[in-house]
Order: C-alpha cells, then structure tokens, then sequence
C-alpha cells in the first residue's frame, strides 16, 4: 500500500512539474518576444547582444542571459518599456533556474 501511495505521488508531482514547466515556455516566450520587440528599433550592435540573450534564453543557459540582460541594463539608456521587457525576462529566467534546482535536488533525493 506504501508503495503504490508513494507512485501516485510521485505521478502527481511530475504532472505538476510538467503542468508549470509548459506555462513557463508559453510566458518566457512571449517576453523574450517582448525583449527584441523593445530593442527592435536600436542600433544593429544592441539587437545582436539581444538576439544573443534569447538564444542562451532558448538554450536555457540562465546564467549567460541573465548577464546578458544585466549589461544591457546598465550599459545604455533605456525606455521604460525596454527597462521592463530586461526586469520581466530577468525575473523568469531566475525563476526558472530555480525551479529547475528544485526538480534536480528532488530527482537526486528521490534515488
């Protein structure tokens, strides 16, 4: 009985993870959309550093973008709009890391 409570748990948890995971690369998508939105008017060099970010984005490298946006941030002076789309992006790619660390301590407590 242990057994099969402890497999429907865990059933449970991985449609939930899965469940969050799919609402995150709907939303993150659409403010990495939001981000070359905002840049699309800049200078040919600034919409490269931004096609750069999304890509590590895509690729789900967090760190690279994440610093990626922190420079684009402080190197320039940017819009309210711009300044959002970098703050919004910033905060789901830090919470996707997290998340991700919590699905790898989990998996690693699991075995």
């Amino acid at each position: 009985m242990y057994f099969i409570k402890n497999i429907i748990l865990i059933f449970s948890l991985s449609v939930l993870l899965f469940a969050c995971d799919s609402n995150q690369e709907r939303a993150k998508k659409t403010l990495e959309e939001r981000l070359m939105d905002s840049f699309s008017m800049s200078d040919r060099e600034i919409r490269e550093q931004v096609e750069t970010i999304v890509l590590a984005s895509k690729e789900k490298d967090y760190v690279k973008a994440m610093n990626g946006l922190g420079i684009l941030s402080k190197t320039q002076l940017n819009s309210n709009e711009q300044e959002q789309a970098i703050d919004l992006l910033m905060s789901q790619l830090r919470n996707a890391m997290e998340t991700e660390e919590i699905a790898k301590r989990n998996n690693v407590q699991g075995r």
